[in-house]
C-alpha cells in the first residue's frame, strides 16, 4: 500500500507543482495581475479549446452502456448543483450564495487537472473515456451555472445560458464531441497544430490557475461569509464523488468510467468559476475563495482518492 500512495503522489504532485509554481511568480511579483491576465487569454482562447478539442475528438461514439454512464454523471453535477440551492434556502443564504455556490460544486477543474492526473495514474486509456465526462463539465454544468449567475443577478436566464454557449471553453467542448459523435478526424496539418496547442494548455493553465489564486482579487467587492464557501468546498470534494461513485456504479458503464468519473468528480473547483461570478459580478470573492480552498484540500483529498481508486 505505501508504493502505491508514492506512486500516486509521485504522479499527481507534478500538477500541483504546476500550481505551487503559478503562486510563487505571483508572490515575488514577476507576475502582476496584467500578465495573469495575458496568460489566461492564452488558456481561454487557444490552449484549452485546443485541449478540448483535441480529447474530446478522439474519445470516439460512446456505446450504449457508455452513454448511460455519461447520463448519469451528468444527473450527478445536476443533483448536486440543486441540492446547494436547496441548502441555501434552508441556511437562508442570499440568491447570489446560492447560484454562486451551486456553480461552484458542479464545475471542477476537470481539464486542467483531472484528466492530466487520470492520465498519469491510470493510463491513456482512462483519459479518453474522460474526455466525455469533461464534455458534461463545460457544457451542461458550466450552462446550468451561467444560468444560475444570471438569475442572481437579475439578468435574463435563458439569455445568460445562450451566451454560455458562445464561450469558447463551451463551443469547444461542443465542436469535438461533435466530431466524435460523426466520426470525423481534423485535417491533417490543422490537427498538428490542435495538438501543439493542446500540449501547452494544461501546463500554462495550471500556472496561470496559481498565479490568479496568489493575485488580490481587484475591485471593492464585500468580503463573502465562510458558511457557504465551506459548504459548497464539502459538497465538491466529499459529496460529489462519492455521489458518482455510486450512481455511476448502477449503470453497465465499464468499470474503468466510473474510475474516470469519480477521480474528475474529486477535482477542486475550477477557475473558470471565479472568471464568471467575477463577470457576472454575483459572489465574486466568493467564488475566489472557493477555488483557492478546495484548490489545496484537493492537493491532499485527490491524491488520497486516486489511491483508493488504484487499489
Amino acid at each position: 500500500m505505501l508504493s502505491l500512495i508514492l506512486e500516486v503522489l509521485a504522479r499527481a504532485l507534478p500538477f500541483f507543482l504546476l500550481v505551487g509554481a503559478g503562486v510563487t511568480l505571483a508572490r515575488l511579483q514577476l507576475f502582476d495581475g496584467r500578465m495573469a491576465q495575458g496568460l489566461s487569454a492564452y488558456v481561454y482562447w487557444i490552449g484549452f479549446p485546443a485541449l478540448l478539442v483535441h480529447s474530446l475528438s478522439r474519445m470516439g461514439r460512446p456505446g450504449h452502456d457508455l452513454t448511460l454512464g455519461l447520463a448519469a454523471y451528468a444527473g450527478c453535477l445536476a443533483a448536486i448543483m440543486a441540492l446547494m440551492v436547496g441548502a441555501g434556502l434552508l441556511l437562508r443564504w442570499t440568491r447570489e450564495e446560492r447560484a454562486g455556490t451551486a456553480m461552484a460544486a458542479g464545475v471542477g477543474n476537470s481539464a486542467f487537472l483531472g484528466l492530466p492526473v487520470a492520465a498519469a495514474v491510470f493510463g491513456p486509456e482512462i483519459a479518453r473515456l474522460g474526455a466525455g465526462l469533461v464534455a458534461v463539465d463545460f457544457v451542461l454544468a458550466t450552462a446550468l451555472g451561467v444560468a444560475l449567475l444570471g438569475w442572481a443577478g437579475g439578468r435574463s436566464v435563458w439569455r445568460s445560458t445562450m451566451q454560455a454557449f458562445r464561450n469558447p471553453i463551451v463551443a469547444a467542448a461542443l465542436f469535438g464531441a461533435s466530431l466524435a459523435l460523426l466520426g470525423l478526424q481534423l485535417p491533417g496539418v490543422l490537427d498538428r497544430a490542435v495538438g501543439a496547442a493542446a500540449a501547452s494548455g494544461s501546463p500554462v493553465a495550471l500556472v496561470a490557475l496559481g498565479v490568479v489564486l496568489a493575485l488580490p482579487v481587484e475591485g471593492d467587492i464585500p468580503a463573502p461569509r465562510w458558511s457557504p464557501v465551506v459548504v459548497a468546498a464539502i459538497a465538491k470534494l466529499l459529496v460529489l464523488p462519492a455521489l458518482v461513485w455510486i450512481v455511476v456504479g448502477l449503470t453497465p458503464a465499464p468499470a474503468a468510467f466510473r474510475l474516470a468519473a469519480t477521480l474528475l468528480a474529486a477535482t477542486p473547483t475550477a477557475v473558470n468559476v471565479f472568471i464568471q461570478t467575477r463577470a457576472y459580478a454575483v459572489f465574486a470573492r466568493g467564488g475566489a475563495r472557493i477555488v483557492a480552498l478546495t484548490t489545496v484540500i484537493a492537493c491532499v483529498t485527490l491524491s488520497a482518492t486516486a489511491v483508493w481508486l488504484k487499489s
